[in-house]
């Protein structure tokens, strides 16, 4: 099997099953994590574009931890045509417009939800489960600027909550190989997504987690930065770093406004990958 049709055959497995590899939506973002990974893309001349890598990623445990962790994280990011993707970063999307400059078409990501016992702080809260999440995804470049964002539903018995995503970015050429890329997001999110995640019911509150109601608004800001160095023959080298404040109820939230420490949290990682 050549290197190609088995890549075709790891297309059509994401696609069928990526709710489950798909990018998460709690912590840092695995979207905006992997930024540079997927930044710097191939000539685009031809129909199958591949981009295989292995990242490694300190970052909290969730949206407002105190804990952080270490992750391993694989990254697989196909593109065929310019419009059908599946990637364990981006998810899985059709953009049915494209105009070279702007895109938008339909996509599947995944939130993969919170385990409450892994945290003293929220032990009495209930669990919330993975979920598909369901939405519009578009891309624009203006001049210097690329712009990206979504707005996406929860799908399944996870959060059942929207959010709503917008990110700029802009490409600083470092040299013939390296590339910075120097972005920022905001995130805002529905009531029914801010009271899964932020809110106390009454029911489980205690006295380190006295009883809140989350209101929709804005979750939360991310500041990035990567860099990008890229080896002969496909492979790169991609060192990323960033920071992200909680904002809105998710600030003032109990499950995460009683610790000052983590109200602004903060990513460092790296992926080896390859392109072809």
């Amino acid at each position: 099997m050549t290197l190609r049709r088995l890549a075709i055959t790891v297309f059509t497995a994401l696609s069928c099953c990526l709710p489950l590899t798909a990018r998460p939506a709690q912590a840092i973002e695995m979207e905006t994590a992997l930024q540079g990974a997927v930044s710097v893309l191939p000539g685009g001349e031809r129909d199958l574009e591949i981009n295989l890598g292995l990242g490694l990623f300190q970052r909290p445990e969730f949206l407002g931890a105190e804990d952080y962790k270490t992750s391993v994280l694989p990254l697989v990011d196909i593109e065929y045509r310019g419009r059908l993707f599946a990637s364990t970063q981006r998810g899985a999307g059709l953009f049915l417009f494209d105009t070279g400059n702007f895109r938008i078409g339909p996509r599947v990501t995944f939130d993969e939800g919170r385990d409450s016992d892994d945290y003293d702080l929220i032990r009495t809260l209930a669990d919330i489960d993975p979920s598909a999440e369901l939405g519009i995804y578009f891309e624009s470049y203006l001049g210097w600027l690329r712009v990206k964002g979504d707005i996406r539903k929860g799908v399944g018995g996870g959060h059942q909550g929207a959010l709503a995503r917008l990110d700029v970015a802009t490409a600083i050429r470092a040299g013939a190989r390296d590339t910075l890329f120097l972005g920022a997001n905001i995130t805002a999110a529905d009531e029914s997504y801010m009271d899964a995640y932020f809110g106390v019911p009454a029911a489980r509150a205690t006295a380190q987690l006295p009883t809140f109601s989350a209101k929709a608004g804005p979750r939360d800001a991310n500041v990035y930065a990567s860099f990008v160095h890229s080896f002969r023959e496909g492979w790169y080298l991609s060192v990323d770093g960033g920071a992200g404040r909680l904002l809105g109820d998710a600030e003032t939230s109990p499950v995460a406004g009683t610790l000052d420490q983590v109200l602004t949290q903060f990513y460092l990682g790296t992926v080896i990958g390859y392109r072809f």
